[in-house]
């Protein structure tokens, strides 16, 4: 009882100066300061003793405070911790503070940001509004006591607004030991040996980054390595941010033993819904490494632009969207040499696709309209390169007609396919579905019965020598569908069954004109390109089960098989068996997909995979099999095409909680090739994280030659000081491949 009533004692004391504190002034109205002793004399406060102060913006607790009412300046002494809008600490044995004009010092002390876990130990800090002027300092963001990594400058200064750090005479330390004097980012693609020998060699006295993750102008990650054929490579991002809606890139690298190269971003964002980024640029070869390497062109030059926007003319619950894509390069070598090139890329593709596309959707109907444009930078020129400008696209939402169960959609399609030289043709493509369904037997069985009217119209175009006639085609087709879906609980699991029987019979109404695969012994195989299928009865078996946990619906086991069966001049043939499996086991998971041709009783087509992750550790088994039917194999046998086969393989594991190892390898089982090799090292810890890796690659080249690629060996390192700044370097070693 004692303790209760010299608690309350205490607490009405405390209230009592507090109020002689802000009983004065207007302007301390919004500051309480509490403590175990509070004297007033004057305009001048001292408190002592547990000192606690509110502020709008601060929060302090101090062994003392003494406080001038007039001119709103605050000293505190003796174990000093301050928090200023609940992002910054301070920590230190004495501060003055002018509240009215924002002015601070402290010696020595400790600045911690909350947002980005940086702090800074300095012996003394004066705070000039949201300027932090600081003097023979230590910044990191890892643990106080023992920093892994840590950065002594004598000189810096910290703005709290901007989040923007800079430094003066850097000195990088790995724990107590000086690792790094910083060097000087100026003049970095010198090819004078003096001058680049200057620039390993000096300090850096200045050093400026950000300690938040919003965009503003500067410089971004470089990268820099050697590669064996290259040189020293080095290239830097300059950024320019002048508005929220506008920024700007430009990146120039060199390459010592190669040659040097520059490339130019430009985004802006014209409205919320869309973007728009426009890059080009050019890389330039030694005349040395052109001619050694037998390149097809000395520079390497290309652009690409990007825009997408939705919301274009769209209201209501309509929606739409326009995409651009529009890419253009002389060789493949100037993508090799670009600043974001990804080199896991095992097979460039050197068919270039530009693509203009705009979509309207509505509840009711959609439509589209695109143009692609094909460009085959191995060519000299792309006169016999198919392309699609355009192709016109509408669908009509199924809906009901006249009644709820009877059902009616629509598609067409137009598309206009043409070159300079060769065959092209306009296609037009129209087709109506009907249907009609109805369930029996109290919802188990579910009848459908479907009809699709299909007209398909062909006009050639760009065949003087050999006119082609223009075709016709129209088919029905008829579809009776009976499907069950069937669900058995037990004491701990689901198990799904569902059945699907469906009959189709086409219907050929009319054809006339050229039209290859319907009557193909009337015109010659330079059609091909152009193929139309001629539809055949047929009987398709579907058996679809599932078993999953009662409890949580979590998948155990799914099997799908479809059978499809031809009805051929009164016989019947079974067409190839899809046959899926996927099994769930504790920290496993199977799967199977193949197609299995009955005539040659023969796997056509089969793709396995088999992961296994528990606790930290992982791996990951892929293989494919496939024969290739790609071109007019009319009359082959499955046995008699071309096979690809492959096996992808993952294993890694995550060691002590910081440390994951990994090794990544795709393998041509026909070639009896490696495409890829890849080895990994990950190190991710708090406050700095470091990645290795080896990554034996194919790379596609554009060379005079009979060689396309080449095989490459390249070492990555990246060593990021969280949230400073990454270092990264590359490592290439060039192989050629004959």
């Amino acid at each position: 009882m004692h303790k209760i009533f010299s608690s309350f004692i205490f607490l009405c004391f405390i209230t009592i100066q507090l109020l002689l504190v802000n009983a004065d002034a207007k302007e301390d109205e919004t500051m309480q300061i509490v403590g175990e002793k509070i004297e007033q004399n004057g305009n001048i406060i001292t408190a002592t003793g547990n000192i606690i102060i509110f502020s709008p913006n601060y929060f302090v607790k101090a062994d003392k405070a003494i406080y001038d009412r007039n001119t709103t300046i605050m000293q505190l002494f003796g174990n000093v911790n301050m928090s200023k809008n609940k992002e910054t600490i301070s920590i230190t044995n004495y501060a003055f503070i002018d509240m009215k004009n924002e002015i601070n010092n402290a010696t020595p002390i400790l600045l911690i940001d909350k947002k980005t876990n940086v702090w800074i130990n300095a012996k003394t800090i004066d705070k000039k509004s949201d300027l932090n002027i600081i003097k023979d300092a230590t910044l990191s963001s890892c643990d106080c006591s023992d920093p892994t990594w840590s950065i002594g400058f004598s000189s810096g200064d910290y703005n709290t607004t901007d989040q923007w750090i800079n430094t003066y005479n850097n000195t990088l330390y790995i724990h107590d030991i000086p690792a790094w004097y910083f060097l000087i980012p100026a003049i970095p693609y010198a090819t004078v040996p003096t001058v680049v020998t200057a620039y390993i060699a000096l300090k850096m006295p200045y050093m400026g980054f950000s300690t938040n993750r919003e965009r503003r102008s500067g410089l971004l990650k470089p990268q820099f390595g050697y590669g064996q054929t290259d040189g020293f490579f080095y290239a830097q991002p300059i950024y320019y941010a002048p508005e929220p809606d506008v920024d700007f890139e430009y990146i120039p690298q060199i390459r010592t033993d190669r040659g040097n190269g520059h490339e130019a971003v430009f985004r802006y964002a014209d409205s919320a819904y869309s973007n728009l980024e426009i890059s080009a640029g050019i890389f330039s070869e030694k005349d040395s490494y052109y001619l050694e390497n037998n390149l097809k062109n000395q520079n390497h030059f290309g652009g690409i632009l990007k825009y997408d926007r939705t919301k274009l003319f769209s209201e209501g619950d309509a929606t739409d969207g326009f995409y651009a894509f529009l890419e253009t390069m002389n060789d493949i070598e100037y993508s090799n040499t670009q600043y974001k090139h990804d080199n896991s890329v095992v097979n460039a593709n050197k068919i270039l696709e530009s693509k203009v596309k705009y979509f309207y959707n509505t509840p009711s109907f959609n439509t589209s309209i695109e143009a692609i444009n094909y460009n085959d930078i191995s060519k000299d020129n792309n006169d016999d390169t198919m392309q699609i400008m355009p192709s016109i696209t509408a669908h009509k939402y199924s809906d009901s007609l006249f009644f709820n169960k009877f059902r009616n959609s629509i598609d067409f399609k137009y598309k206009r396919q043409d070159r300079v030289t060769g065959l092209g043709a306009d296609t037009y493509d129209l087709s109506v579905p009907f249907s009609y369904s109805k369930t029996f037997f109290d919802d188990y069985l579910l009848f459908t019965y479907g009809k699709i009217l299909n007209l398909h119209a062909i006009d050639y175009t760009n065949d003087l020598s050999e006119p082609k006639k223009d075709g016709t085609l129209i088919t029905g087709k008829d579809i009776v569908s009976f499907e069950t879906d069937l669900l058995k609980p037990y004491e701990t699991k689901l198990h799904a069954v569902k059945f699907l029987v469906t009959y189709e019979k086409p219907n050929q109404i009319k054809a006339n004109g050229d039209l290859y695969g319907i009557n193909s012994v009337e015109v010659d195989s330079t059609l091909s390109i152009f193929p139309f299928t001629k539809d055949t009865e047929n009987i398709t078996l579907s058996f679809n089960q599932s078993l999953f946990n009662k409890n949580n619906l979590s998948p155990i086991f799914n099997h799908k098989i479809n059978q499809k069966i031809l009805m051929i001049d009164g016989s019947s043939k079974l067409e190839n068996l899809e046959n899926e499996l996927m099994f769930y086991l504790p920290y496993t998971s199977l799967s199977n997909r193949l197609l299995f041709n009955h005539d040659e009783q023969l796997i056509v087509n089969s793709t396995s995979s088999v992961k296994f992750k528990k606790d930290d550790f992982f791996t990951d088994l892929d293989y494919s099999f496939a024969k290739d039917t790609t071109g007019a194999l009319d009359g082959f046998k499955y046995k008699d095409l071309p096979t690809s086969e492959s096996i992808t393989a993952q294993i890694g594991t995550k060691v002590n909680k910081y440390y994951t190892l990994s090794y990544r390898e795709q393998y041509d089982l026909a070639q009896h090739t490696s495409k890829l090799k890849e080895y990994k090292m990950t190190i991710d810890k708090r406050c700095w994280s470091l990645d290795l890796m080896l990554r034996n690659s194919l790379v596609a080249t554009a060379t005079n030659s009979t060689s396309t690629a080449k095989r490459q060996d390249i070492v990555y390192a990246t060593i990021t000081l969280k949230p400073i700044f990454s270092f990264k370097q590359n490592f290439i070693i060039d192989e050629k491949v004959e």
